[in-house]
């Protein structure tokens, strides 16, 4: 009755115009019924692909978990991307995911959560009008681990990963198809997956790696230049990692000094630990997402903009930025993201060429510039502030 149910549900409401909607679907795999939960953003619409934000929750959690931890949803809305939250298979009530060696019954009974995950992506693409050079996988705990397994197997399906709080434990060697842009986010007071690597305080009881050796890893595995820099570091918060790497790719590590095991700038569980209150995961992780695609071009949310690109100039840069747009329209909104996601600059202009933007007073790190006209096309860029 449940299944018919959300069956109606699918046939009565239109897929060319949402208000904002969240839905219920599930899909038969290993001969059990999985589900996940869909939310939608007001402005989607059928005939403009949308980006899509894969959230794995951490183990013993579910989707409504990951939803609340994470205020994703409420960041889908405000910048309109998909974002699905899939449920692990349960066993006596414990939701866990078979990330290689953690976690739980999901490992004990060799559970197919990357074939799992792949066929979801396969439904929602017949049901929604999903951009499929713009898909991505974020996770908590246990969820963040399964994210490291999809990257290492299905790196052609997703254009960036952001585990948080969490550590790689795939039992196979990483040898994705292609190179993934990498951000992971960690508390450093965080003991149930300890950033120094060993067993933590949680109920898993395996061996977590230390983070700098996953981070190292994936250096190698995307073929970055050099040794890492820091690009952030101000109120407790570290971000460091390489921007010089193969096919577009980056890898980058934030660390907190505050929080938990939890998802920073999120909010806290009943039985969970404090998250970091200065910084916030979610908007990171999608300044950082939505500067990726699988094209490996700057990424836009209208298709029309895809092809074009914003020039800038010099990059880096010092005083000032050059900017030259492709957009004929004069009404333009400027905005500069730092690399933890906060604006630090934002303007209209009439001007559509010829534009000329005052750094000086910026940090020294990495930036995004959005631009964006009166028709809601967006173009990014990332330069970097000497």
């Amino acid at each position: 009755m449940i299944r018919l149910f959300r069956l109606l549900l699918f046939i009565v409401i239109p897929l060319n115009l949402f208000s904002q909607i969240t839905v219920w679907d599930s899909l038969q795999h290993q001969l059990q019924w999985r589900n996940f939960k869909v939310h939608i953003p007001p402005n989607y619409n059928s005939s403009n692909p949308i980006p899509l934000v894969i959230a794995l929750h951490g183990g013993g959690h579910n989707a409504d978990t990951m939803e609340y931890i994470s205020n994703l949803s409420q960041k889908a809305d405000a910048s309109n991307f998909m974002v699905v939250y899939p449920n692990g298979r349960s066993f006596l009530g414990l939701r866990t995911w078979n990330a290689g060696t953690c976690c739980g019954p999901s490992v004990t009974y060799n559970v197919d959560d990357v074939g799992f995950i792949v066929k979801m992506i396969n439904k929602l693409k017949t049901q929604y009008t999903i951009d499929t050079s713009r898909i991505y996988v974020t996770g908590a705990s246990n969820g963040g681990m399964l994210a490291y397994r999809l990257a290492c197997e299905k790196a052609e399906l997703f254009a960036a990963v952001s585990p948080v709080a969490t550590t790689m434990v795939t039992t196979a060697p990483c040898t994705p198809a292609r190179s993934v842009p990498l951000l992971h986010i960690h508390s450093l007071p965080d003991t149930r997956v300890p950033y120094a690597g060993g067993y933590g305080t949680g109920y898993a009881g395996v061996y977590m790696p230390p983070i700098d050796s996953v981070i190292n890893l994936w250096a190698n595995i995307d073929s970055c230049l050099g040794s890492w820099n820091e690009i952030y570091n101000q109120n407790g918060v570290l971000g460091k990692g390489w921007a010089n790497c193969s096919n577009c790719s980056e890898v980058f590590v934030y660390t907190t000094s505050d929080g938990g095991h939890s998802w920073p700038g999120g909010n806290q569980t009943a039985n969970g630990d404090p998250p970091s209150t200065s910084l916030n995961a979610t908007d990171l992780i999608w300044s950082f997402f939505s500067s990726h695609s699988l094209n490996c071009i700057p990424s836009s949310i209208n298709d029309e903009t895809t092809s074009k690109k914003i020039n800038i100039f010099p990059n880096p840069t010092f005083d000032f930025l050059n900017v030259i747009v492709p957009f004929d329209n004069k009404n333009l909104e400027i905005v500069i993201y730092n690399s933890i996601g906060e604006i630090c600059f934002k303007e209209q202009t009439n001007e559509n060429k010829d534009i000329k933007i005052y750094t000086k007073n910026l940090s020294r790190g990495i930036y995004l510039l959005s631009i964006s006209d009166e028709n809601g096309a967006i173009i990014t860029e990332k330069f970097i502030k000497e």
